[in-house]
């Protein structure tokens, strides 16, 4: 079984799995949604995921999104009228993409056009 995070650990090399393990400014390292849509991403563009790692500040950009983009999916579906729509037969994806929430890696990222 693997723990969130895994898969981005995985693709983003050496310097990603420190990050991730490193406590942030607030003394905890990065919580589990942050992970998750970490290893969503390095999913849908690996190579991007991997040039980005590449370097520390793209890295450190990379990282400021997905926690931004993992604050916003903690906050939705965290929420009672999550719990409740979930009673109801819909799933997470159901719930995020109802609130109009990009699920892919944001464009301001840089290697958006990368094909390889």
């Amino acid at each position: 079984m693997m723990n969130a995070g895994h898969y981005a650990k995985q693709r983003g090399g050496q310097a990603l799995r420190q990050v991730l393990n490193a406590p942030g400014p607030d003394g905890r390292p990065p919580h589990r949604f942050t992970k998750l849509v970490l290893d969503r991403w390095a999913l849908e563009e690996p190579n991007r995921m991997r040039l980005l790692c590449a370097d520390a500040t793209r890295l450190g950009w990379l990282l400021e999104a997905a926690q931004e983009q993992g604050d916003v999916e903690l906050e939705l579906l965290t929420s009672v009228s999550a719990q409740w729509r979930r009673e109801g037969g819909e799933t997470d994806t159901d719930l995020l993409l109802d609130e109009a929430i990009s699920l892919g890696m944001p464009v301001h990222l840089p290697f958006r056009y990368s094909d390889f």
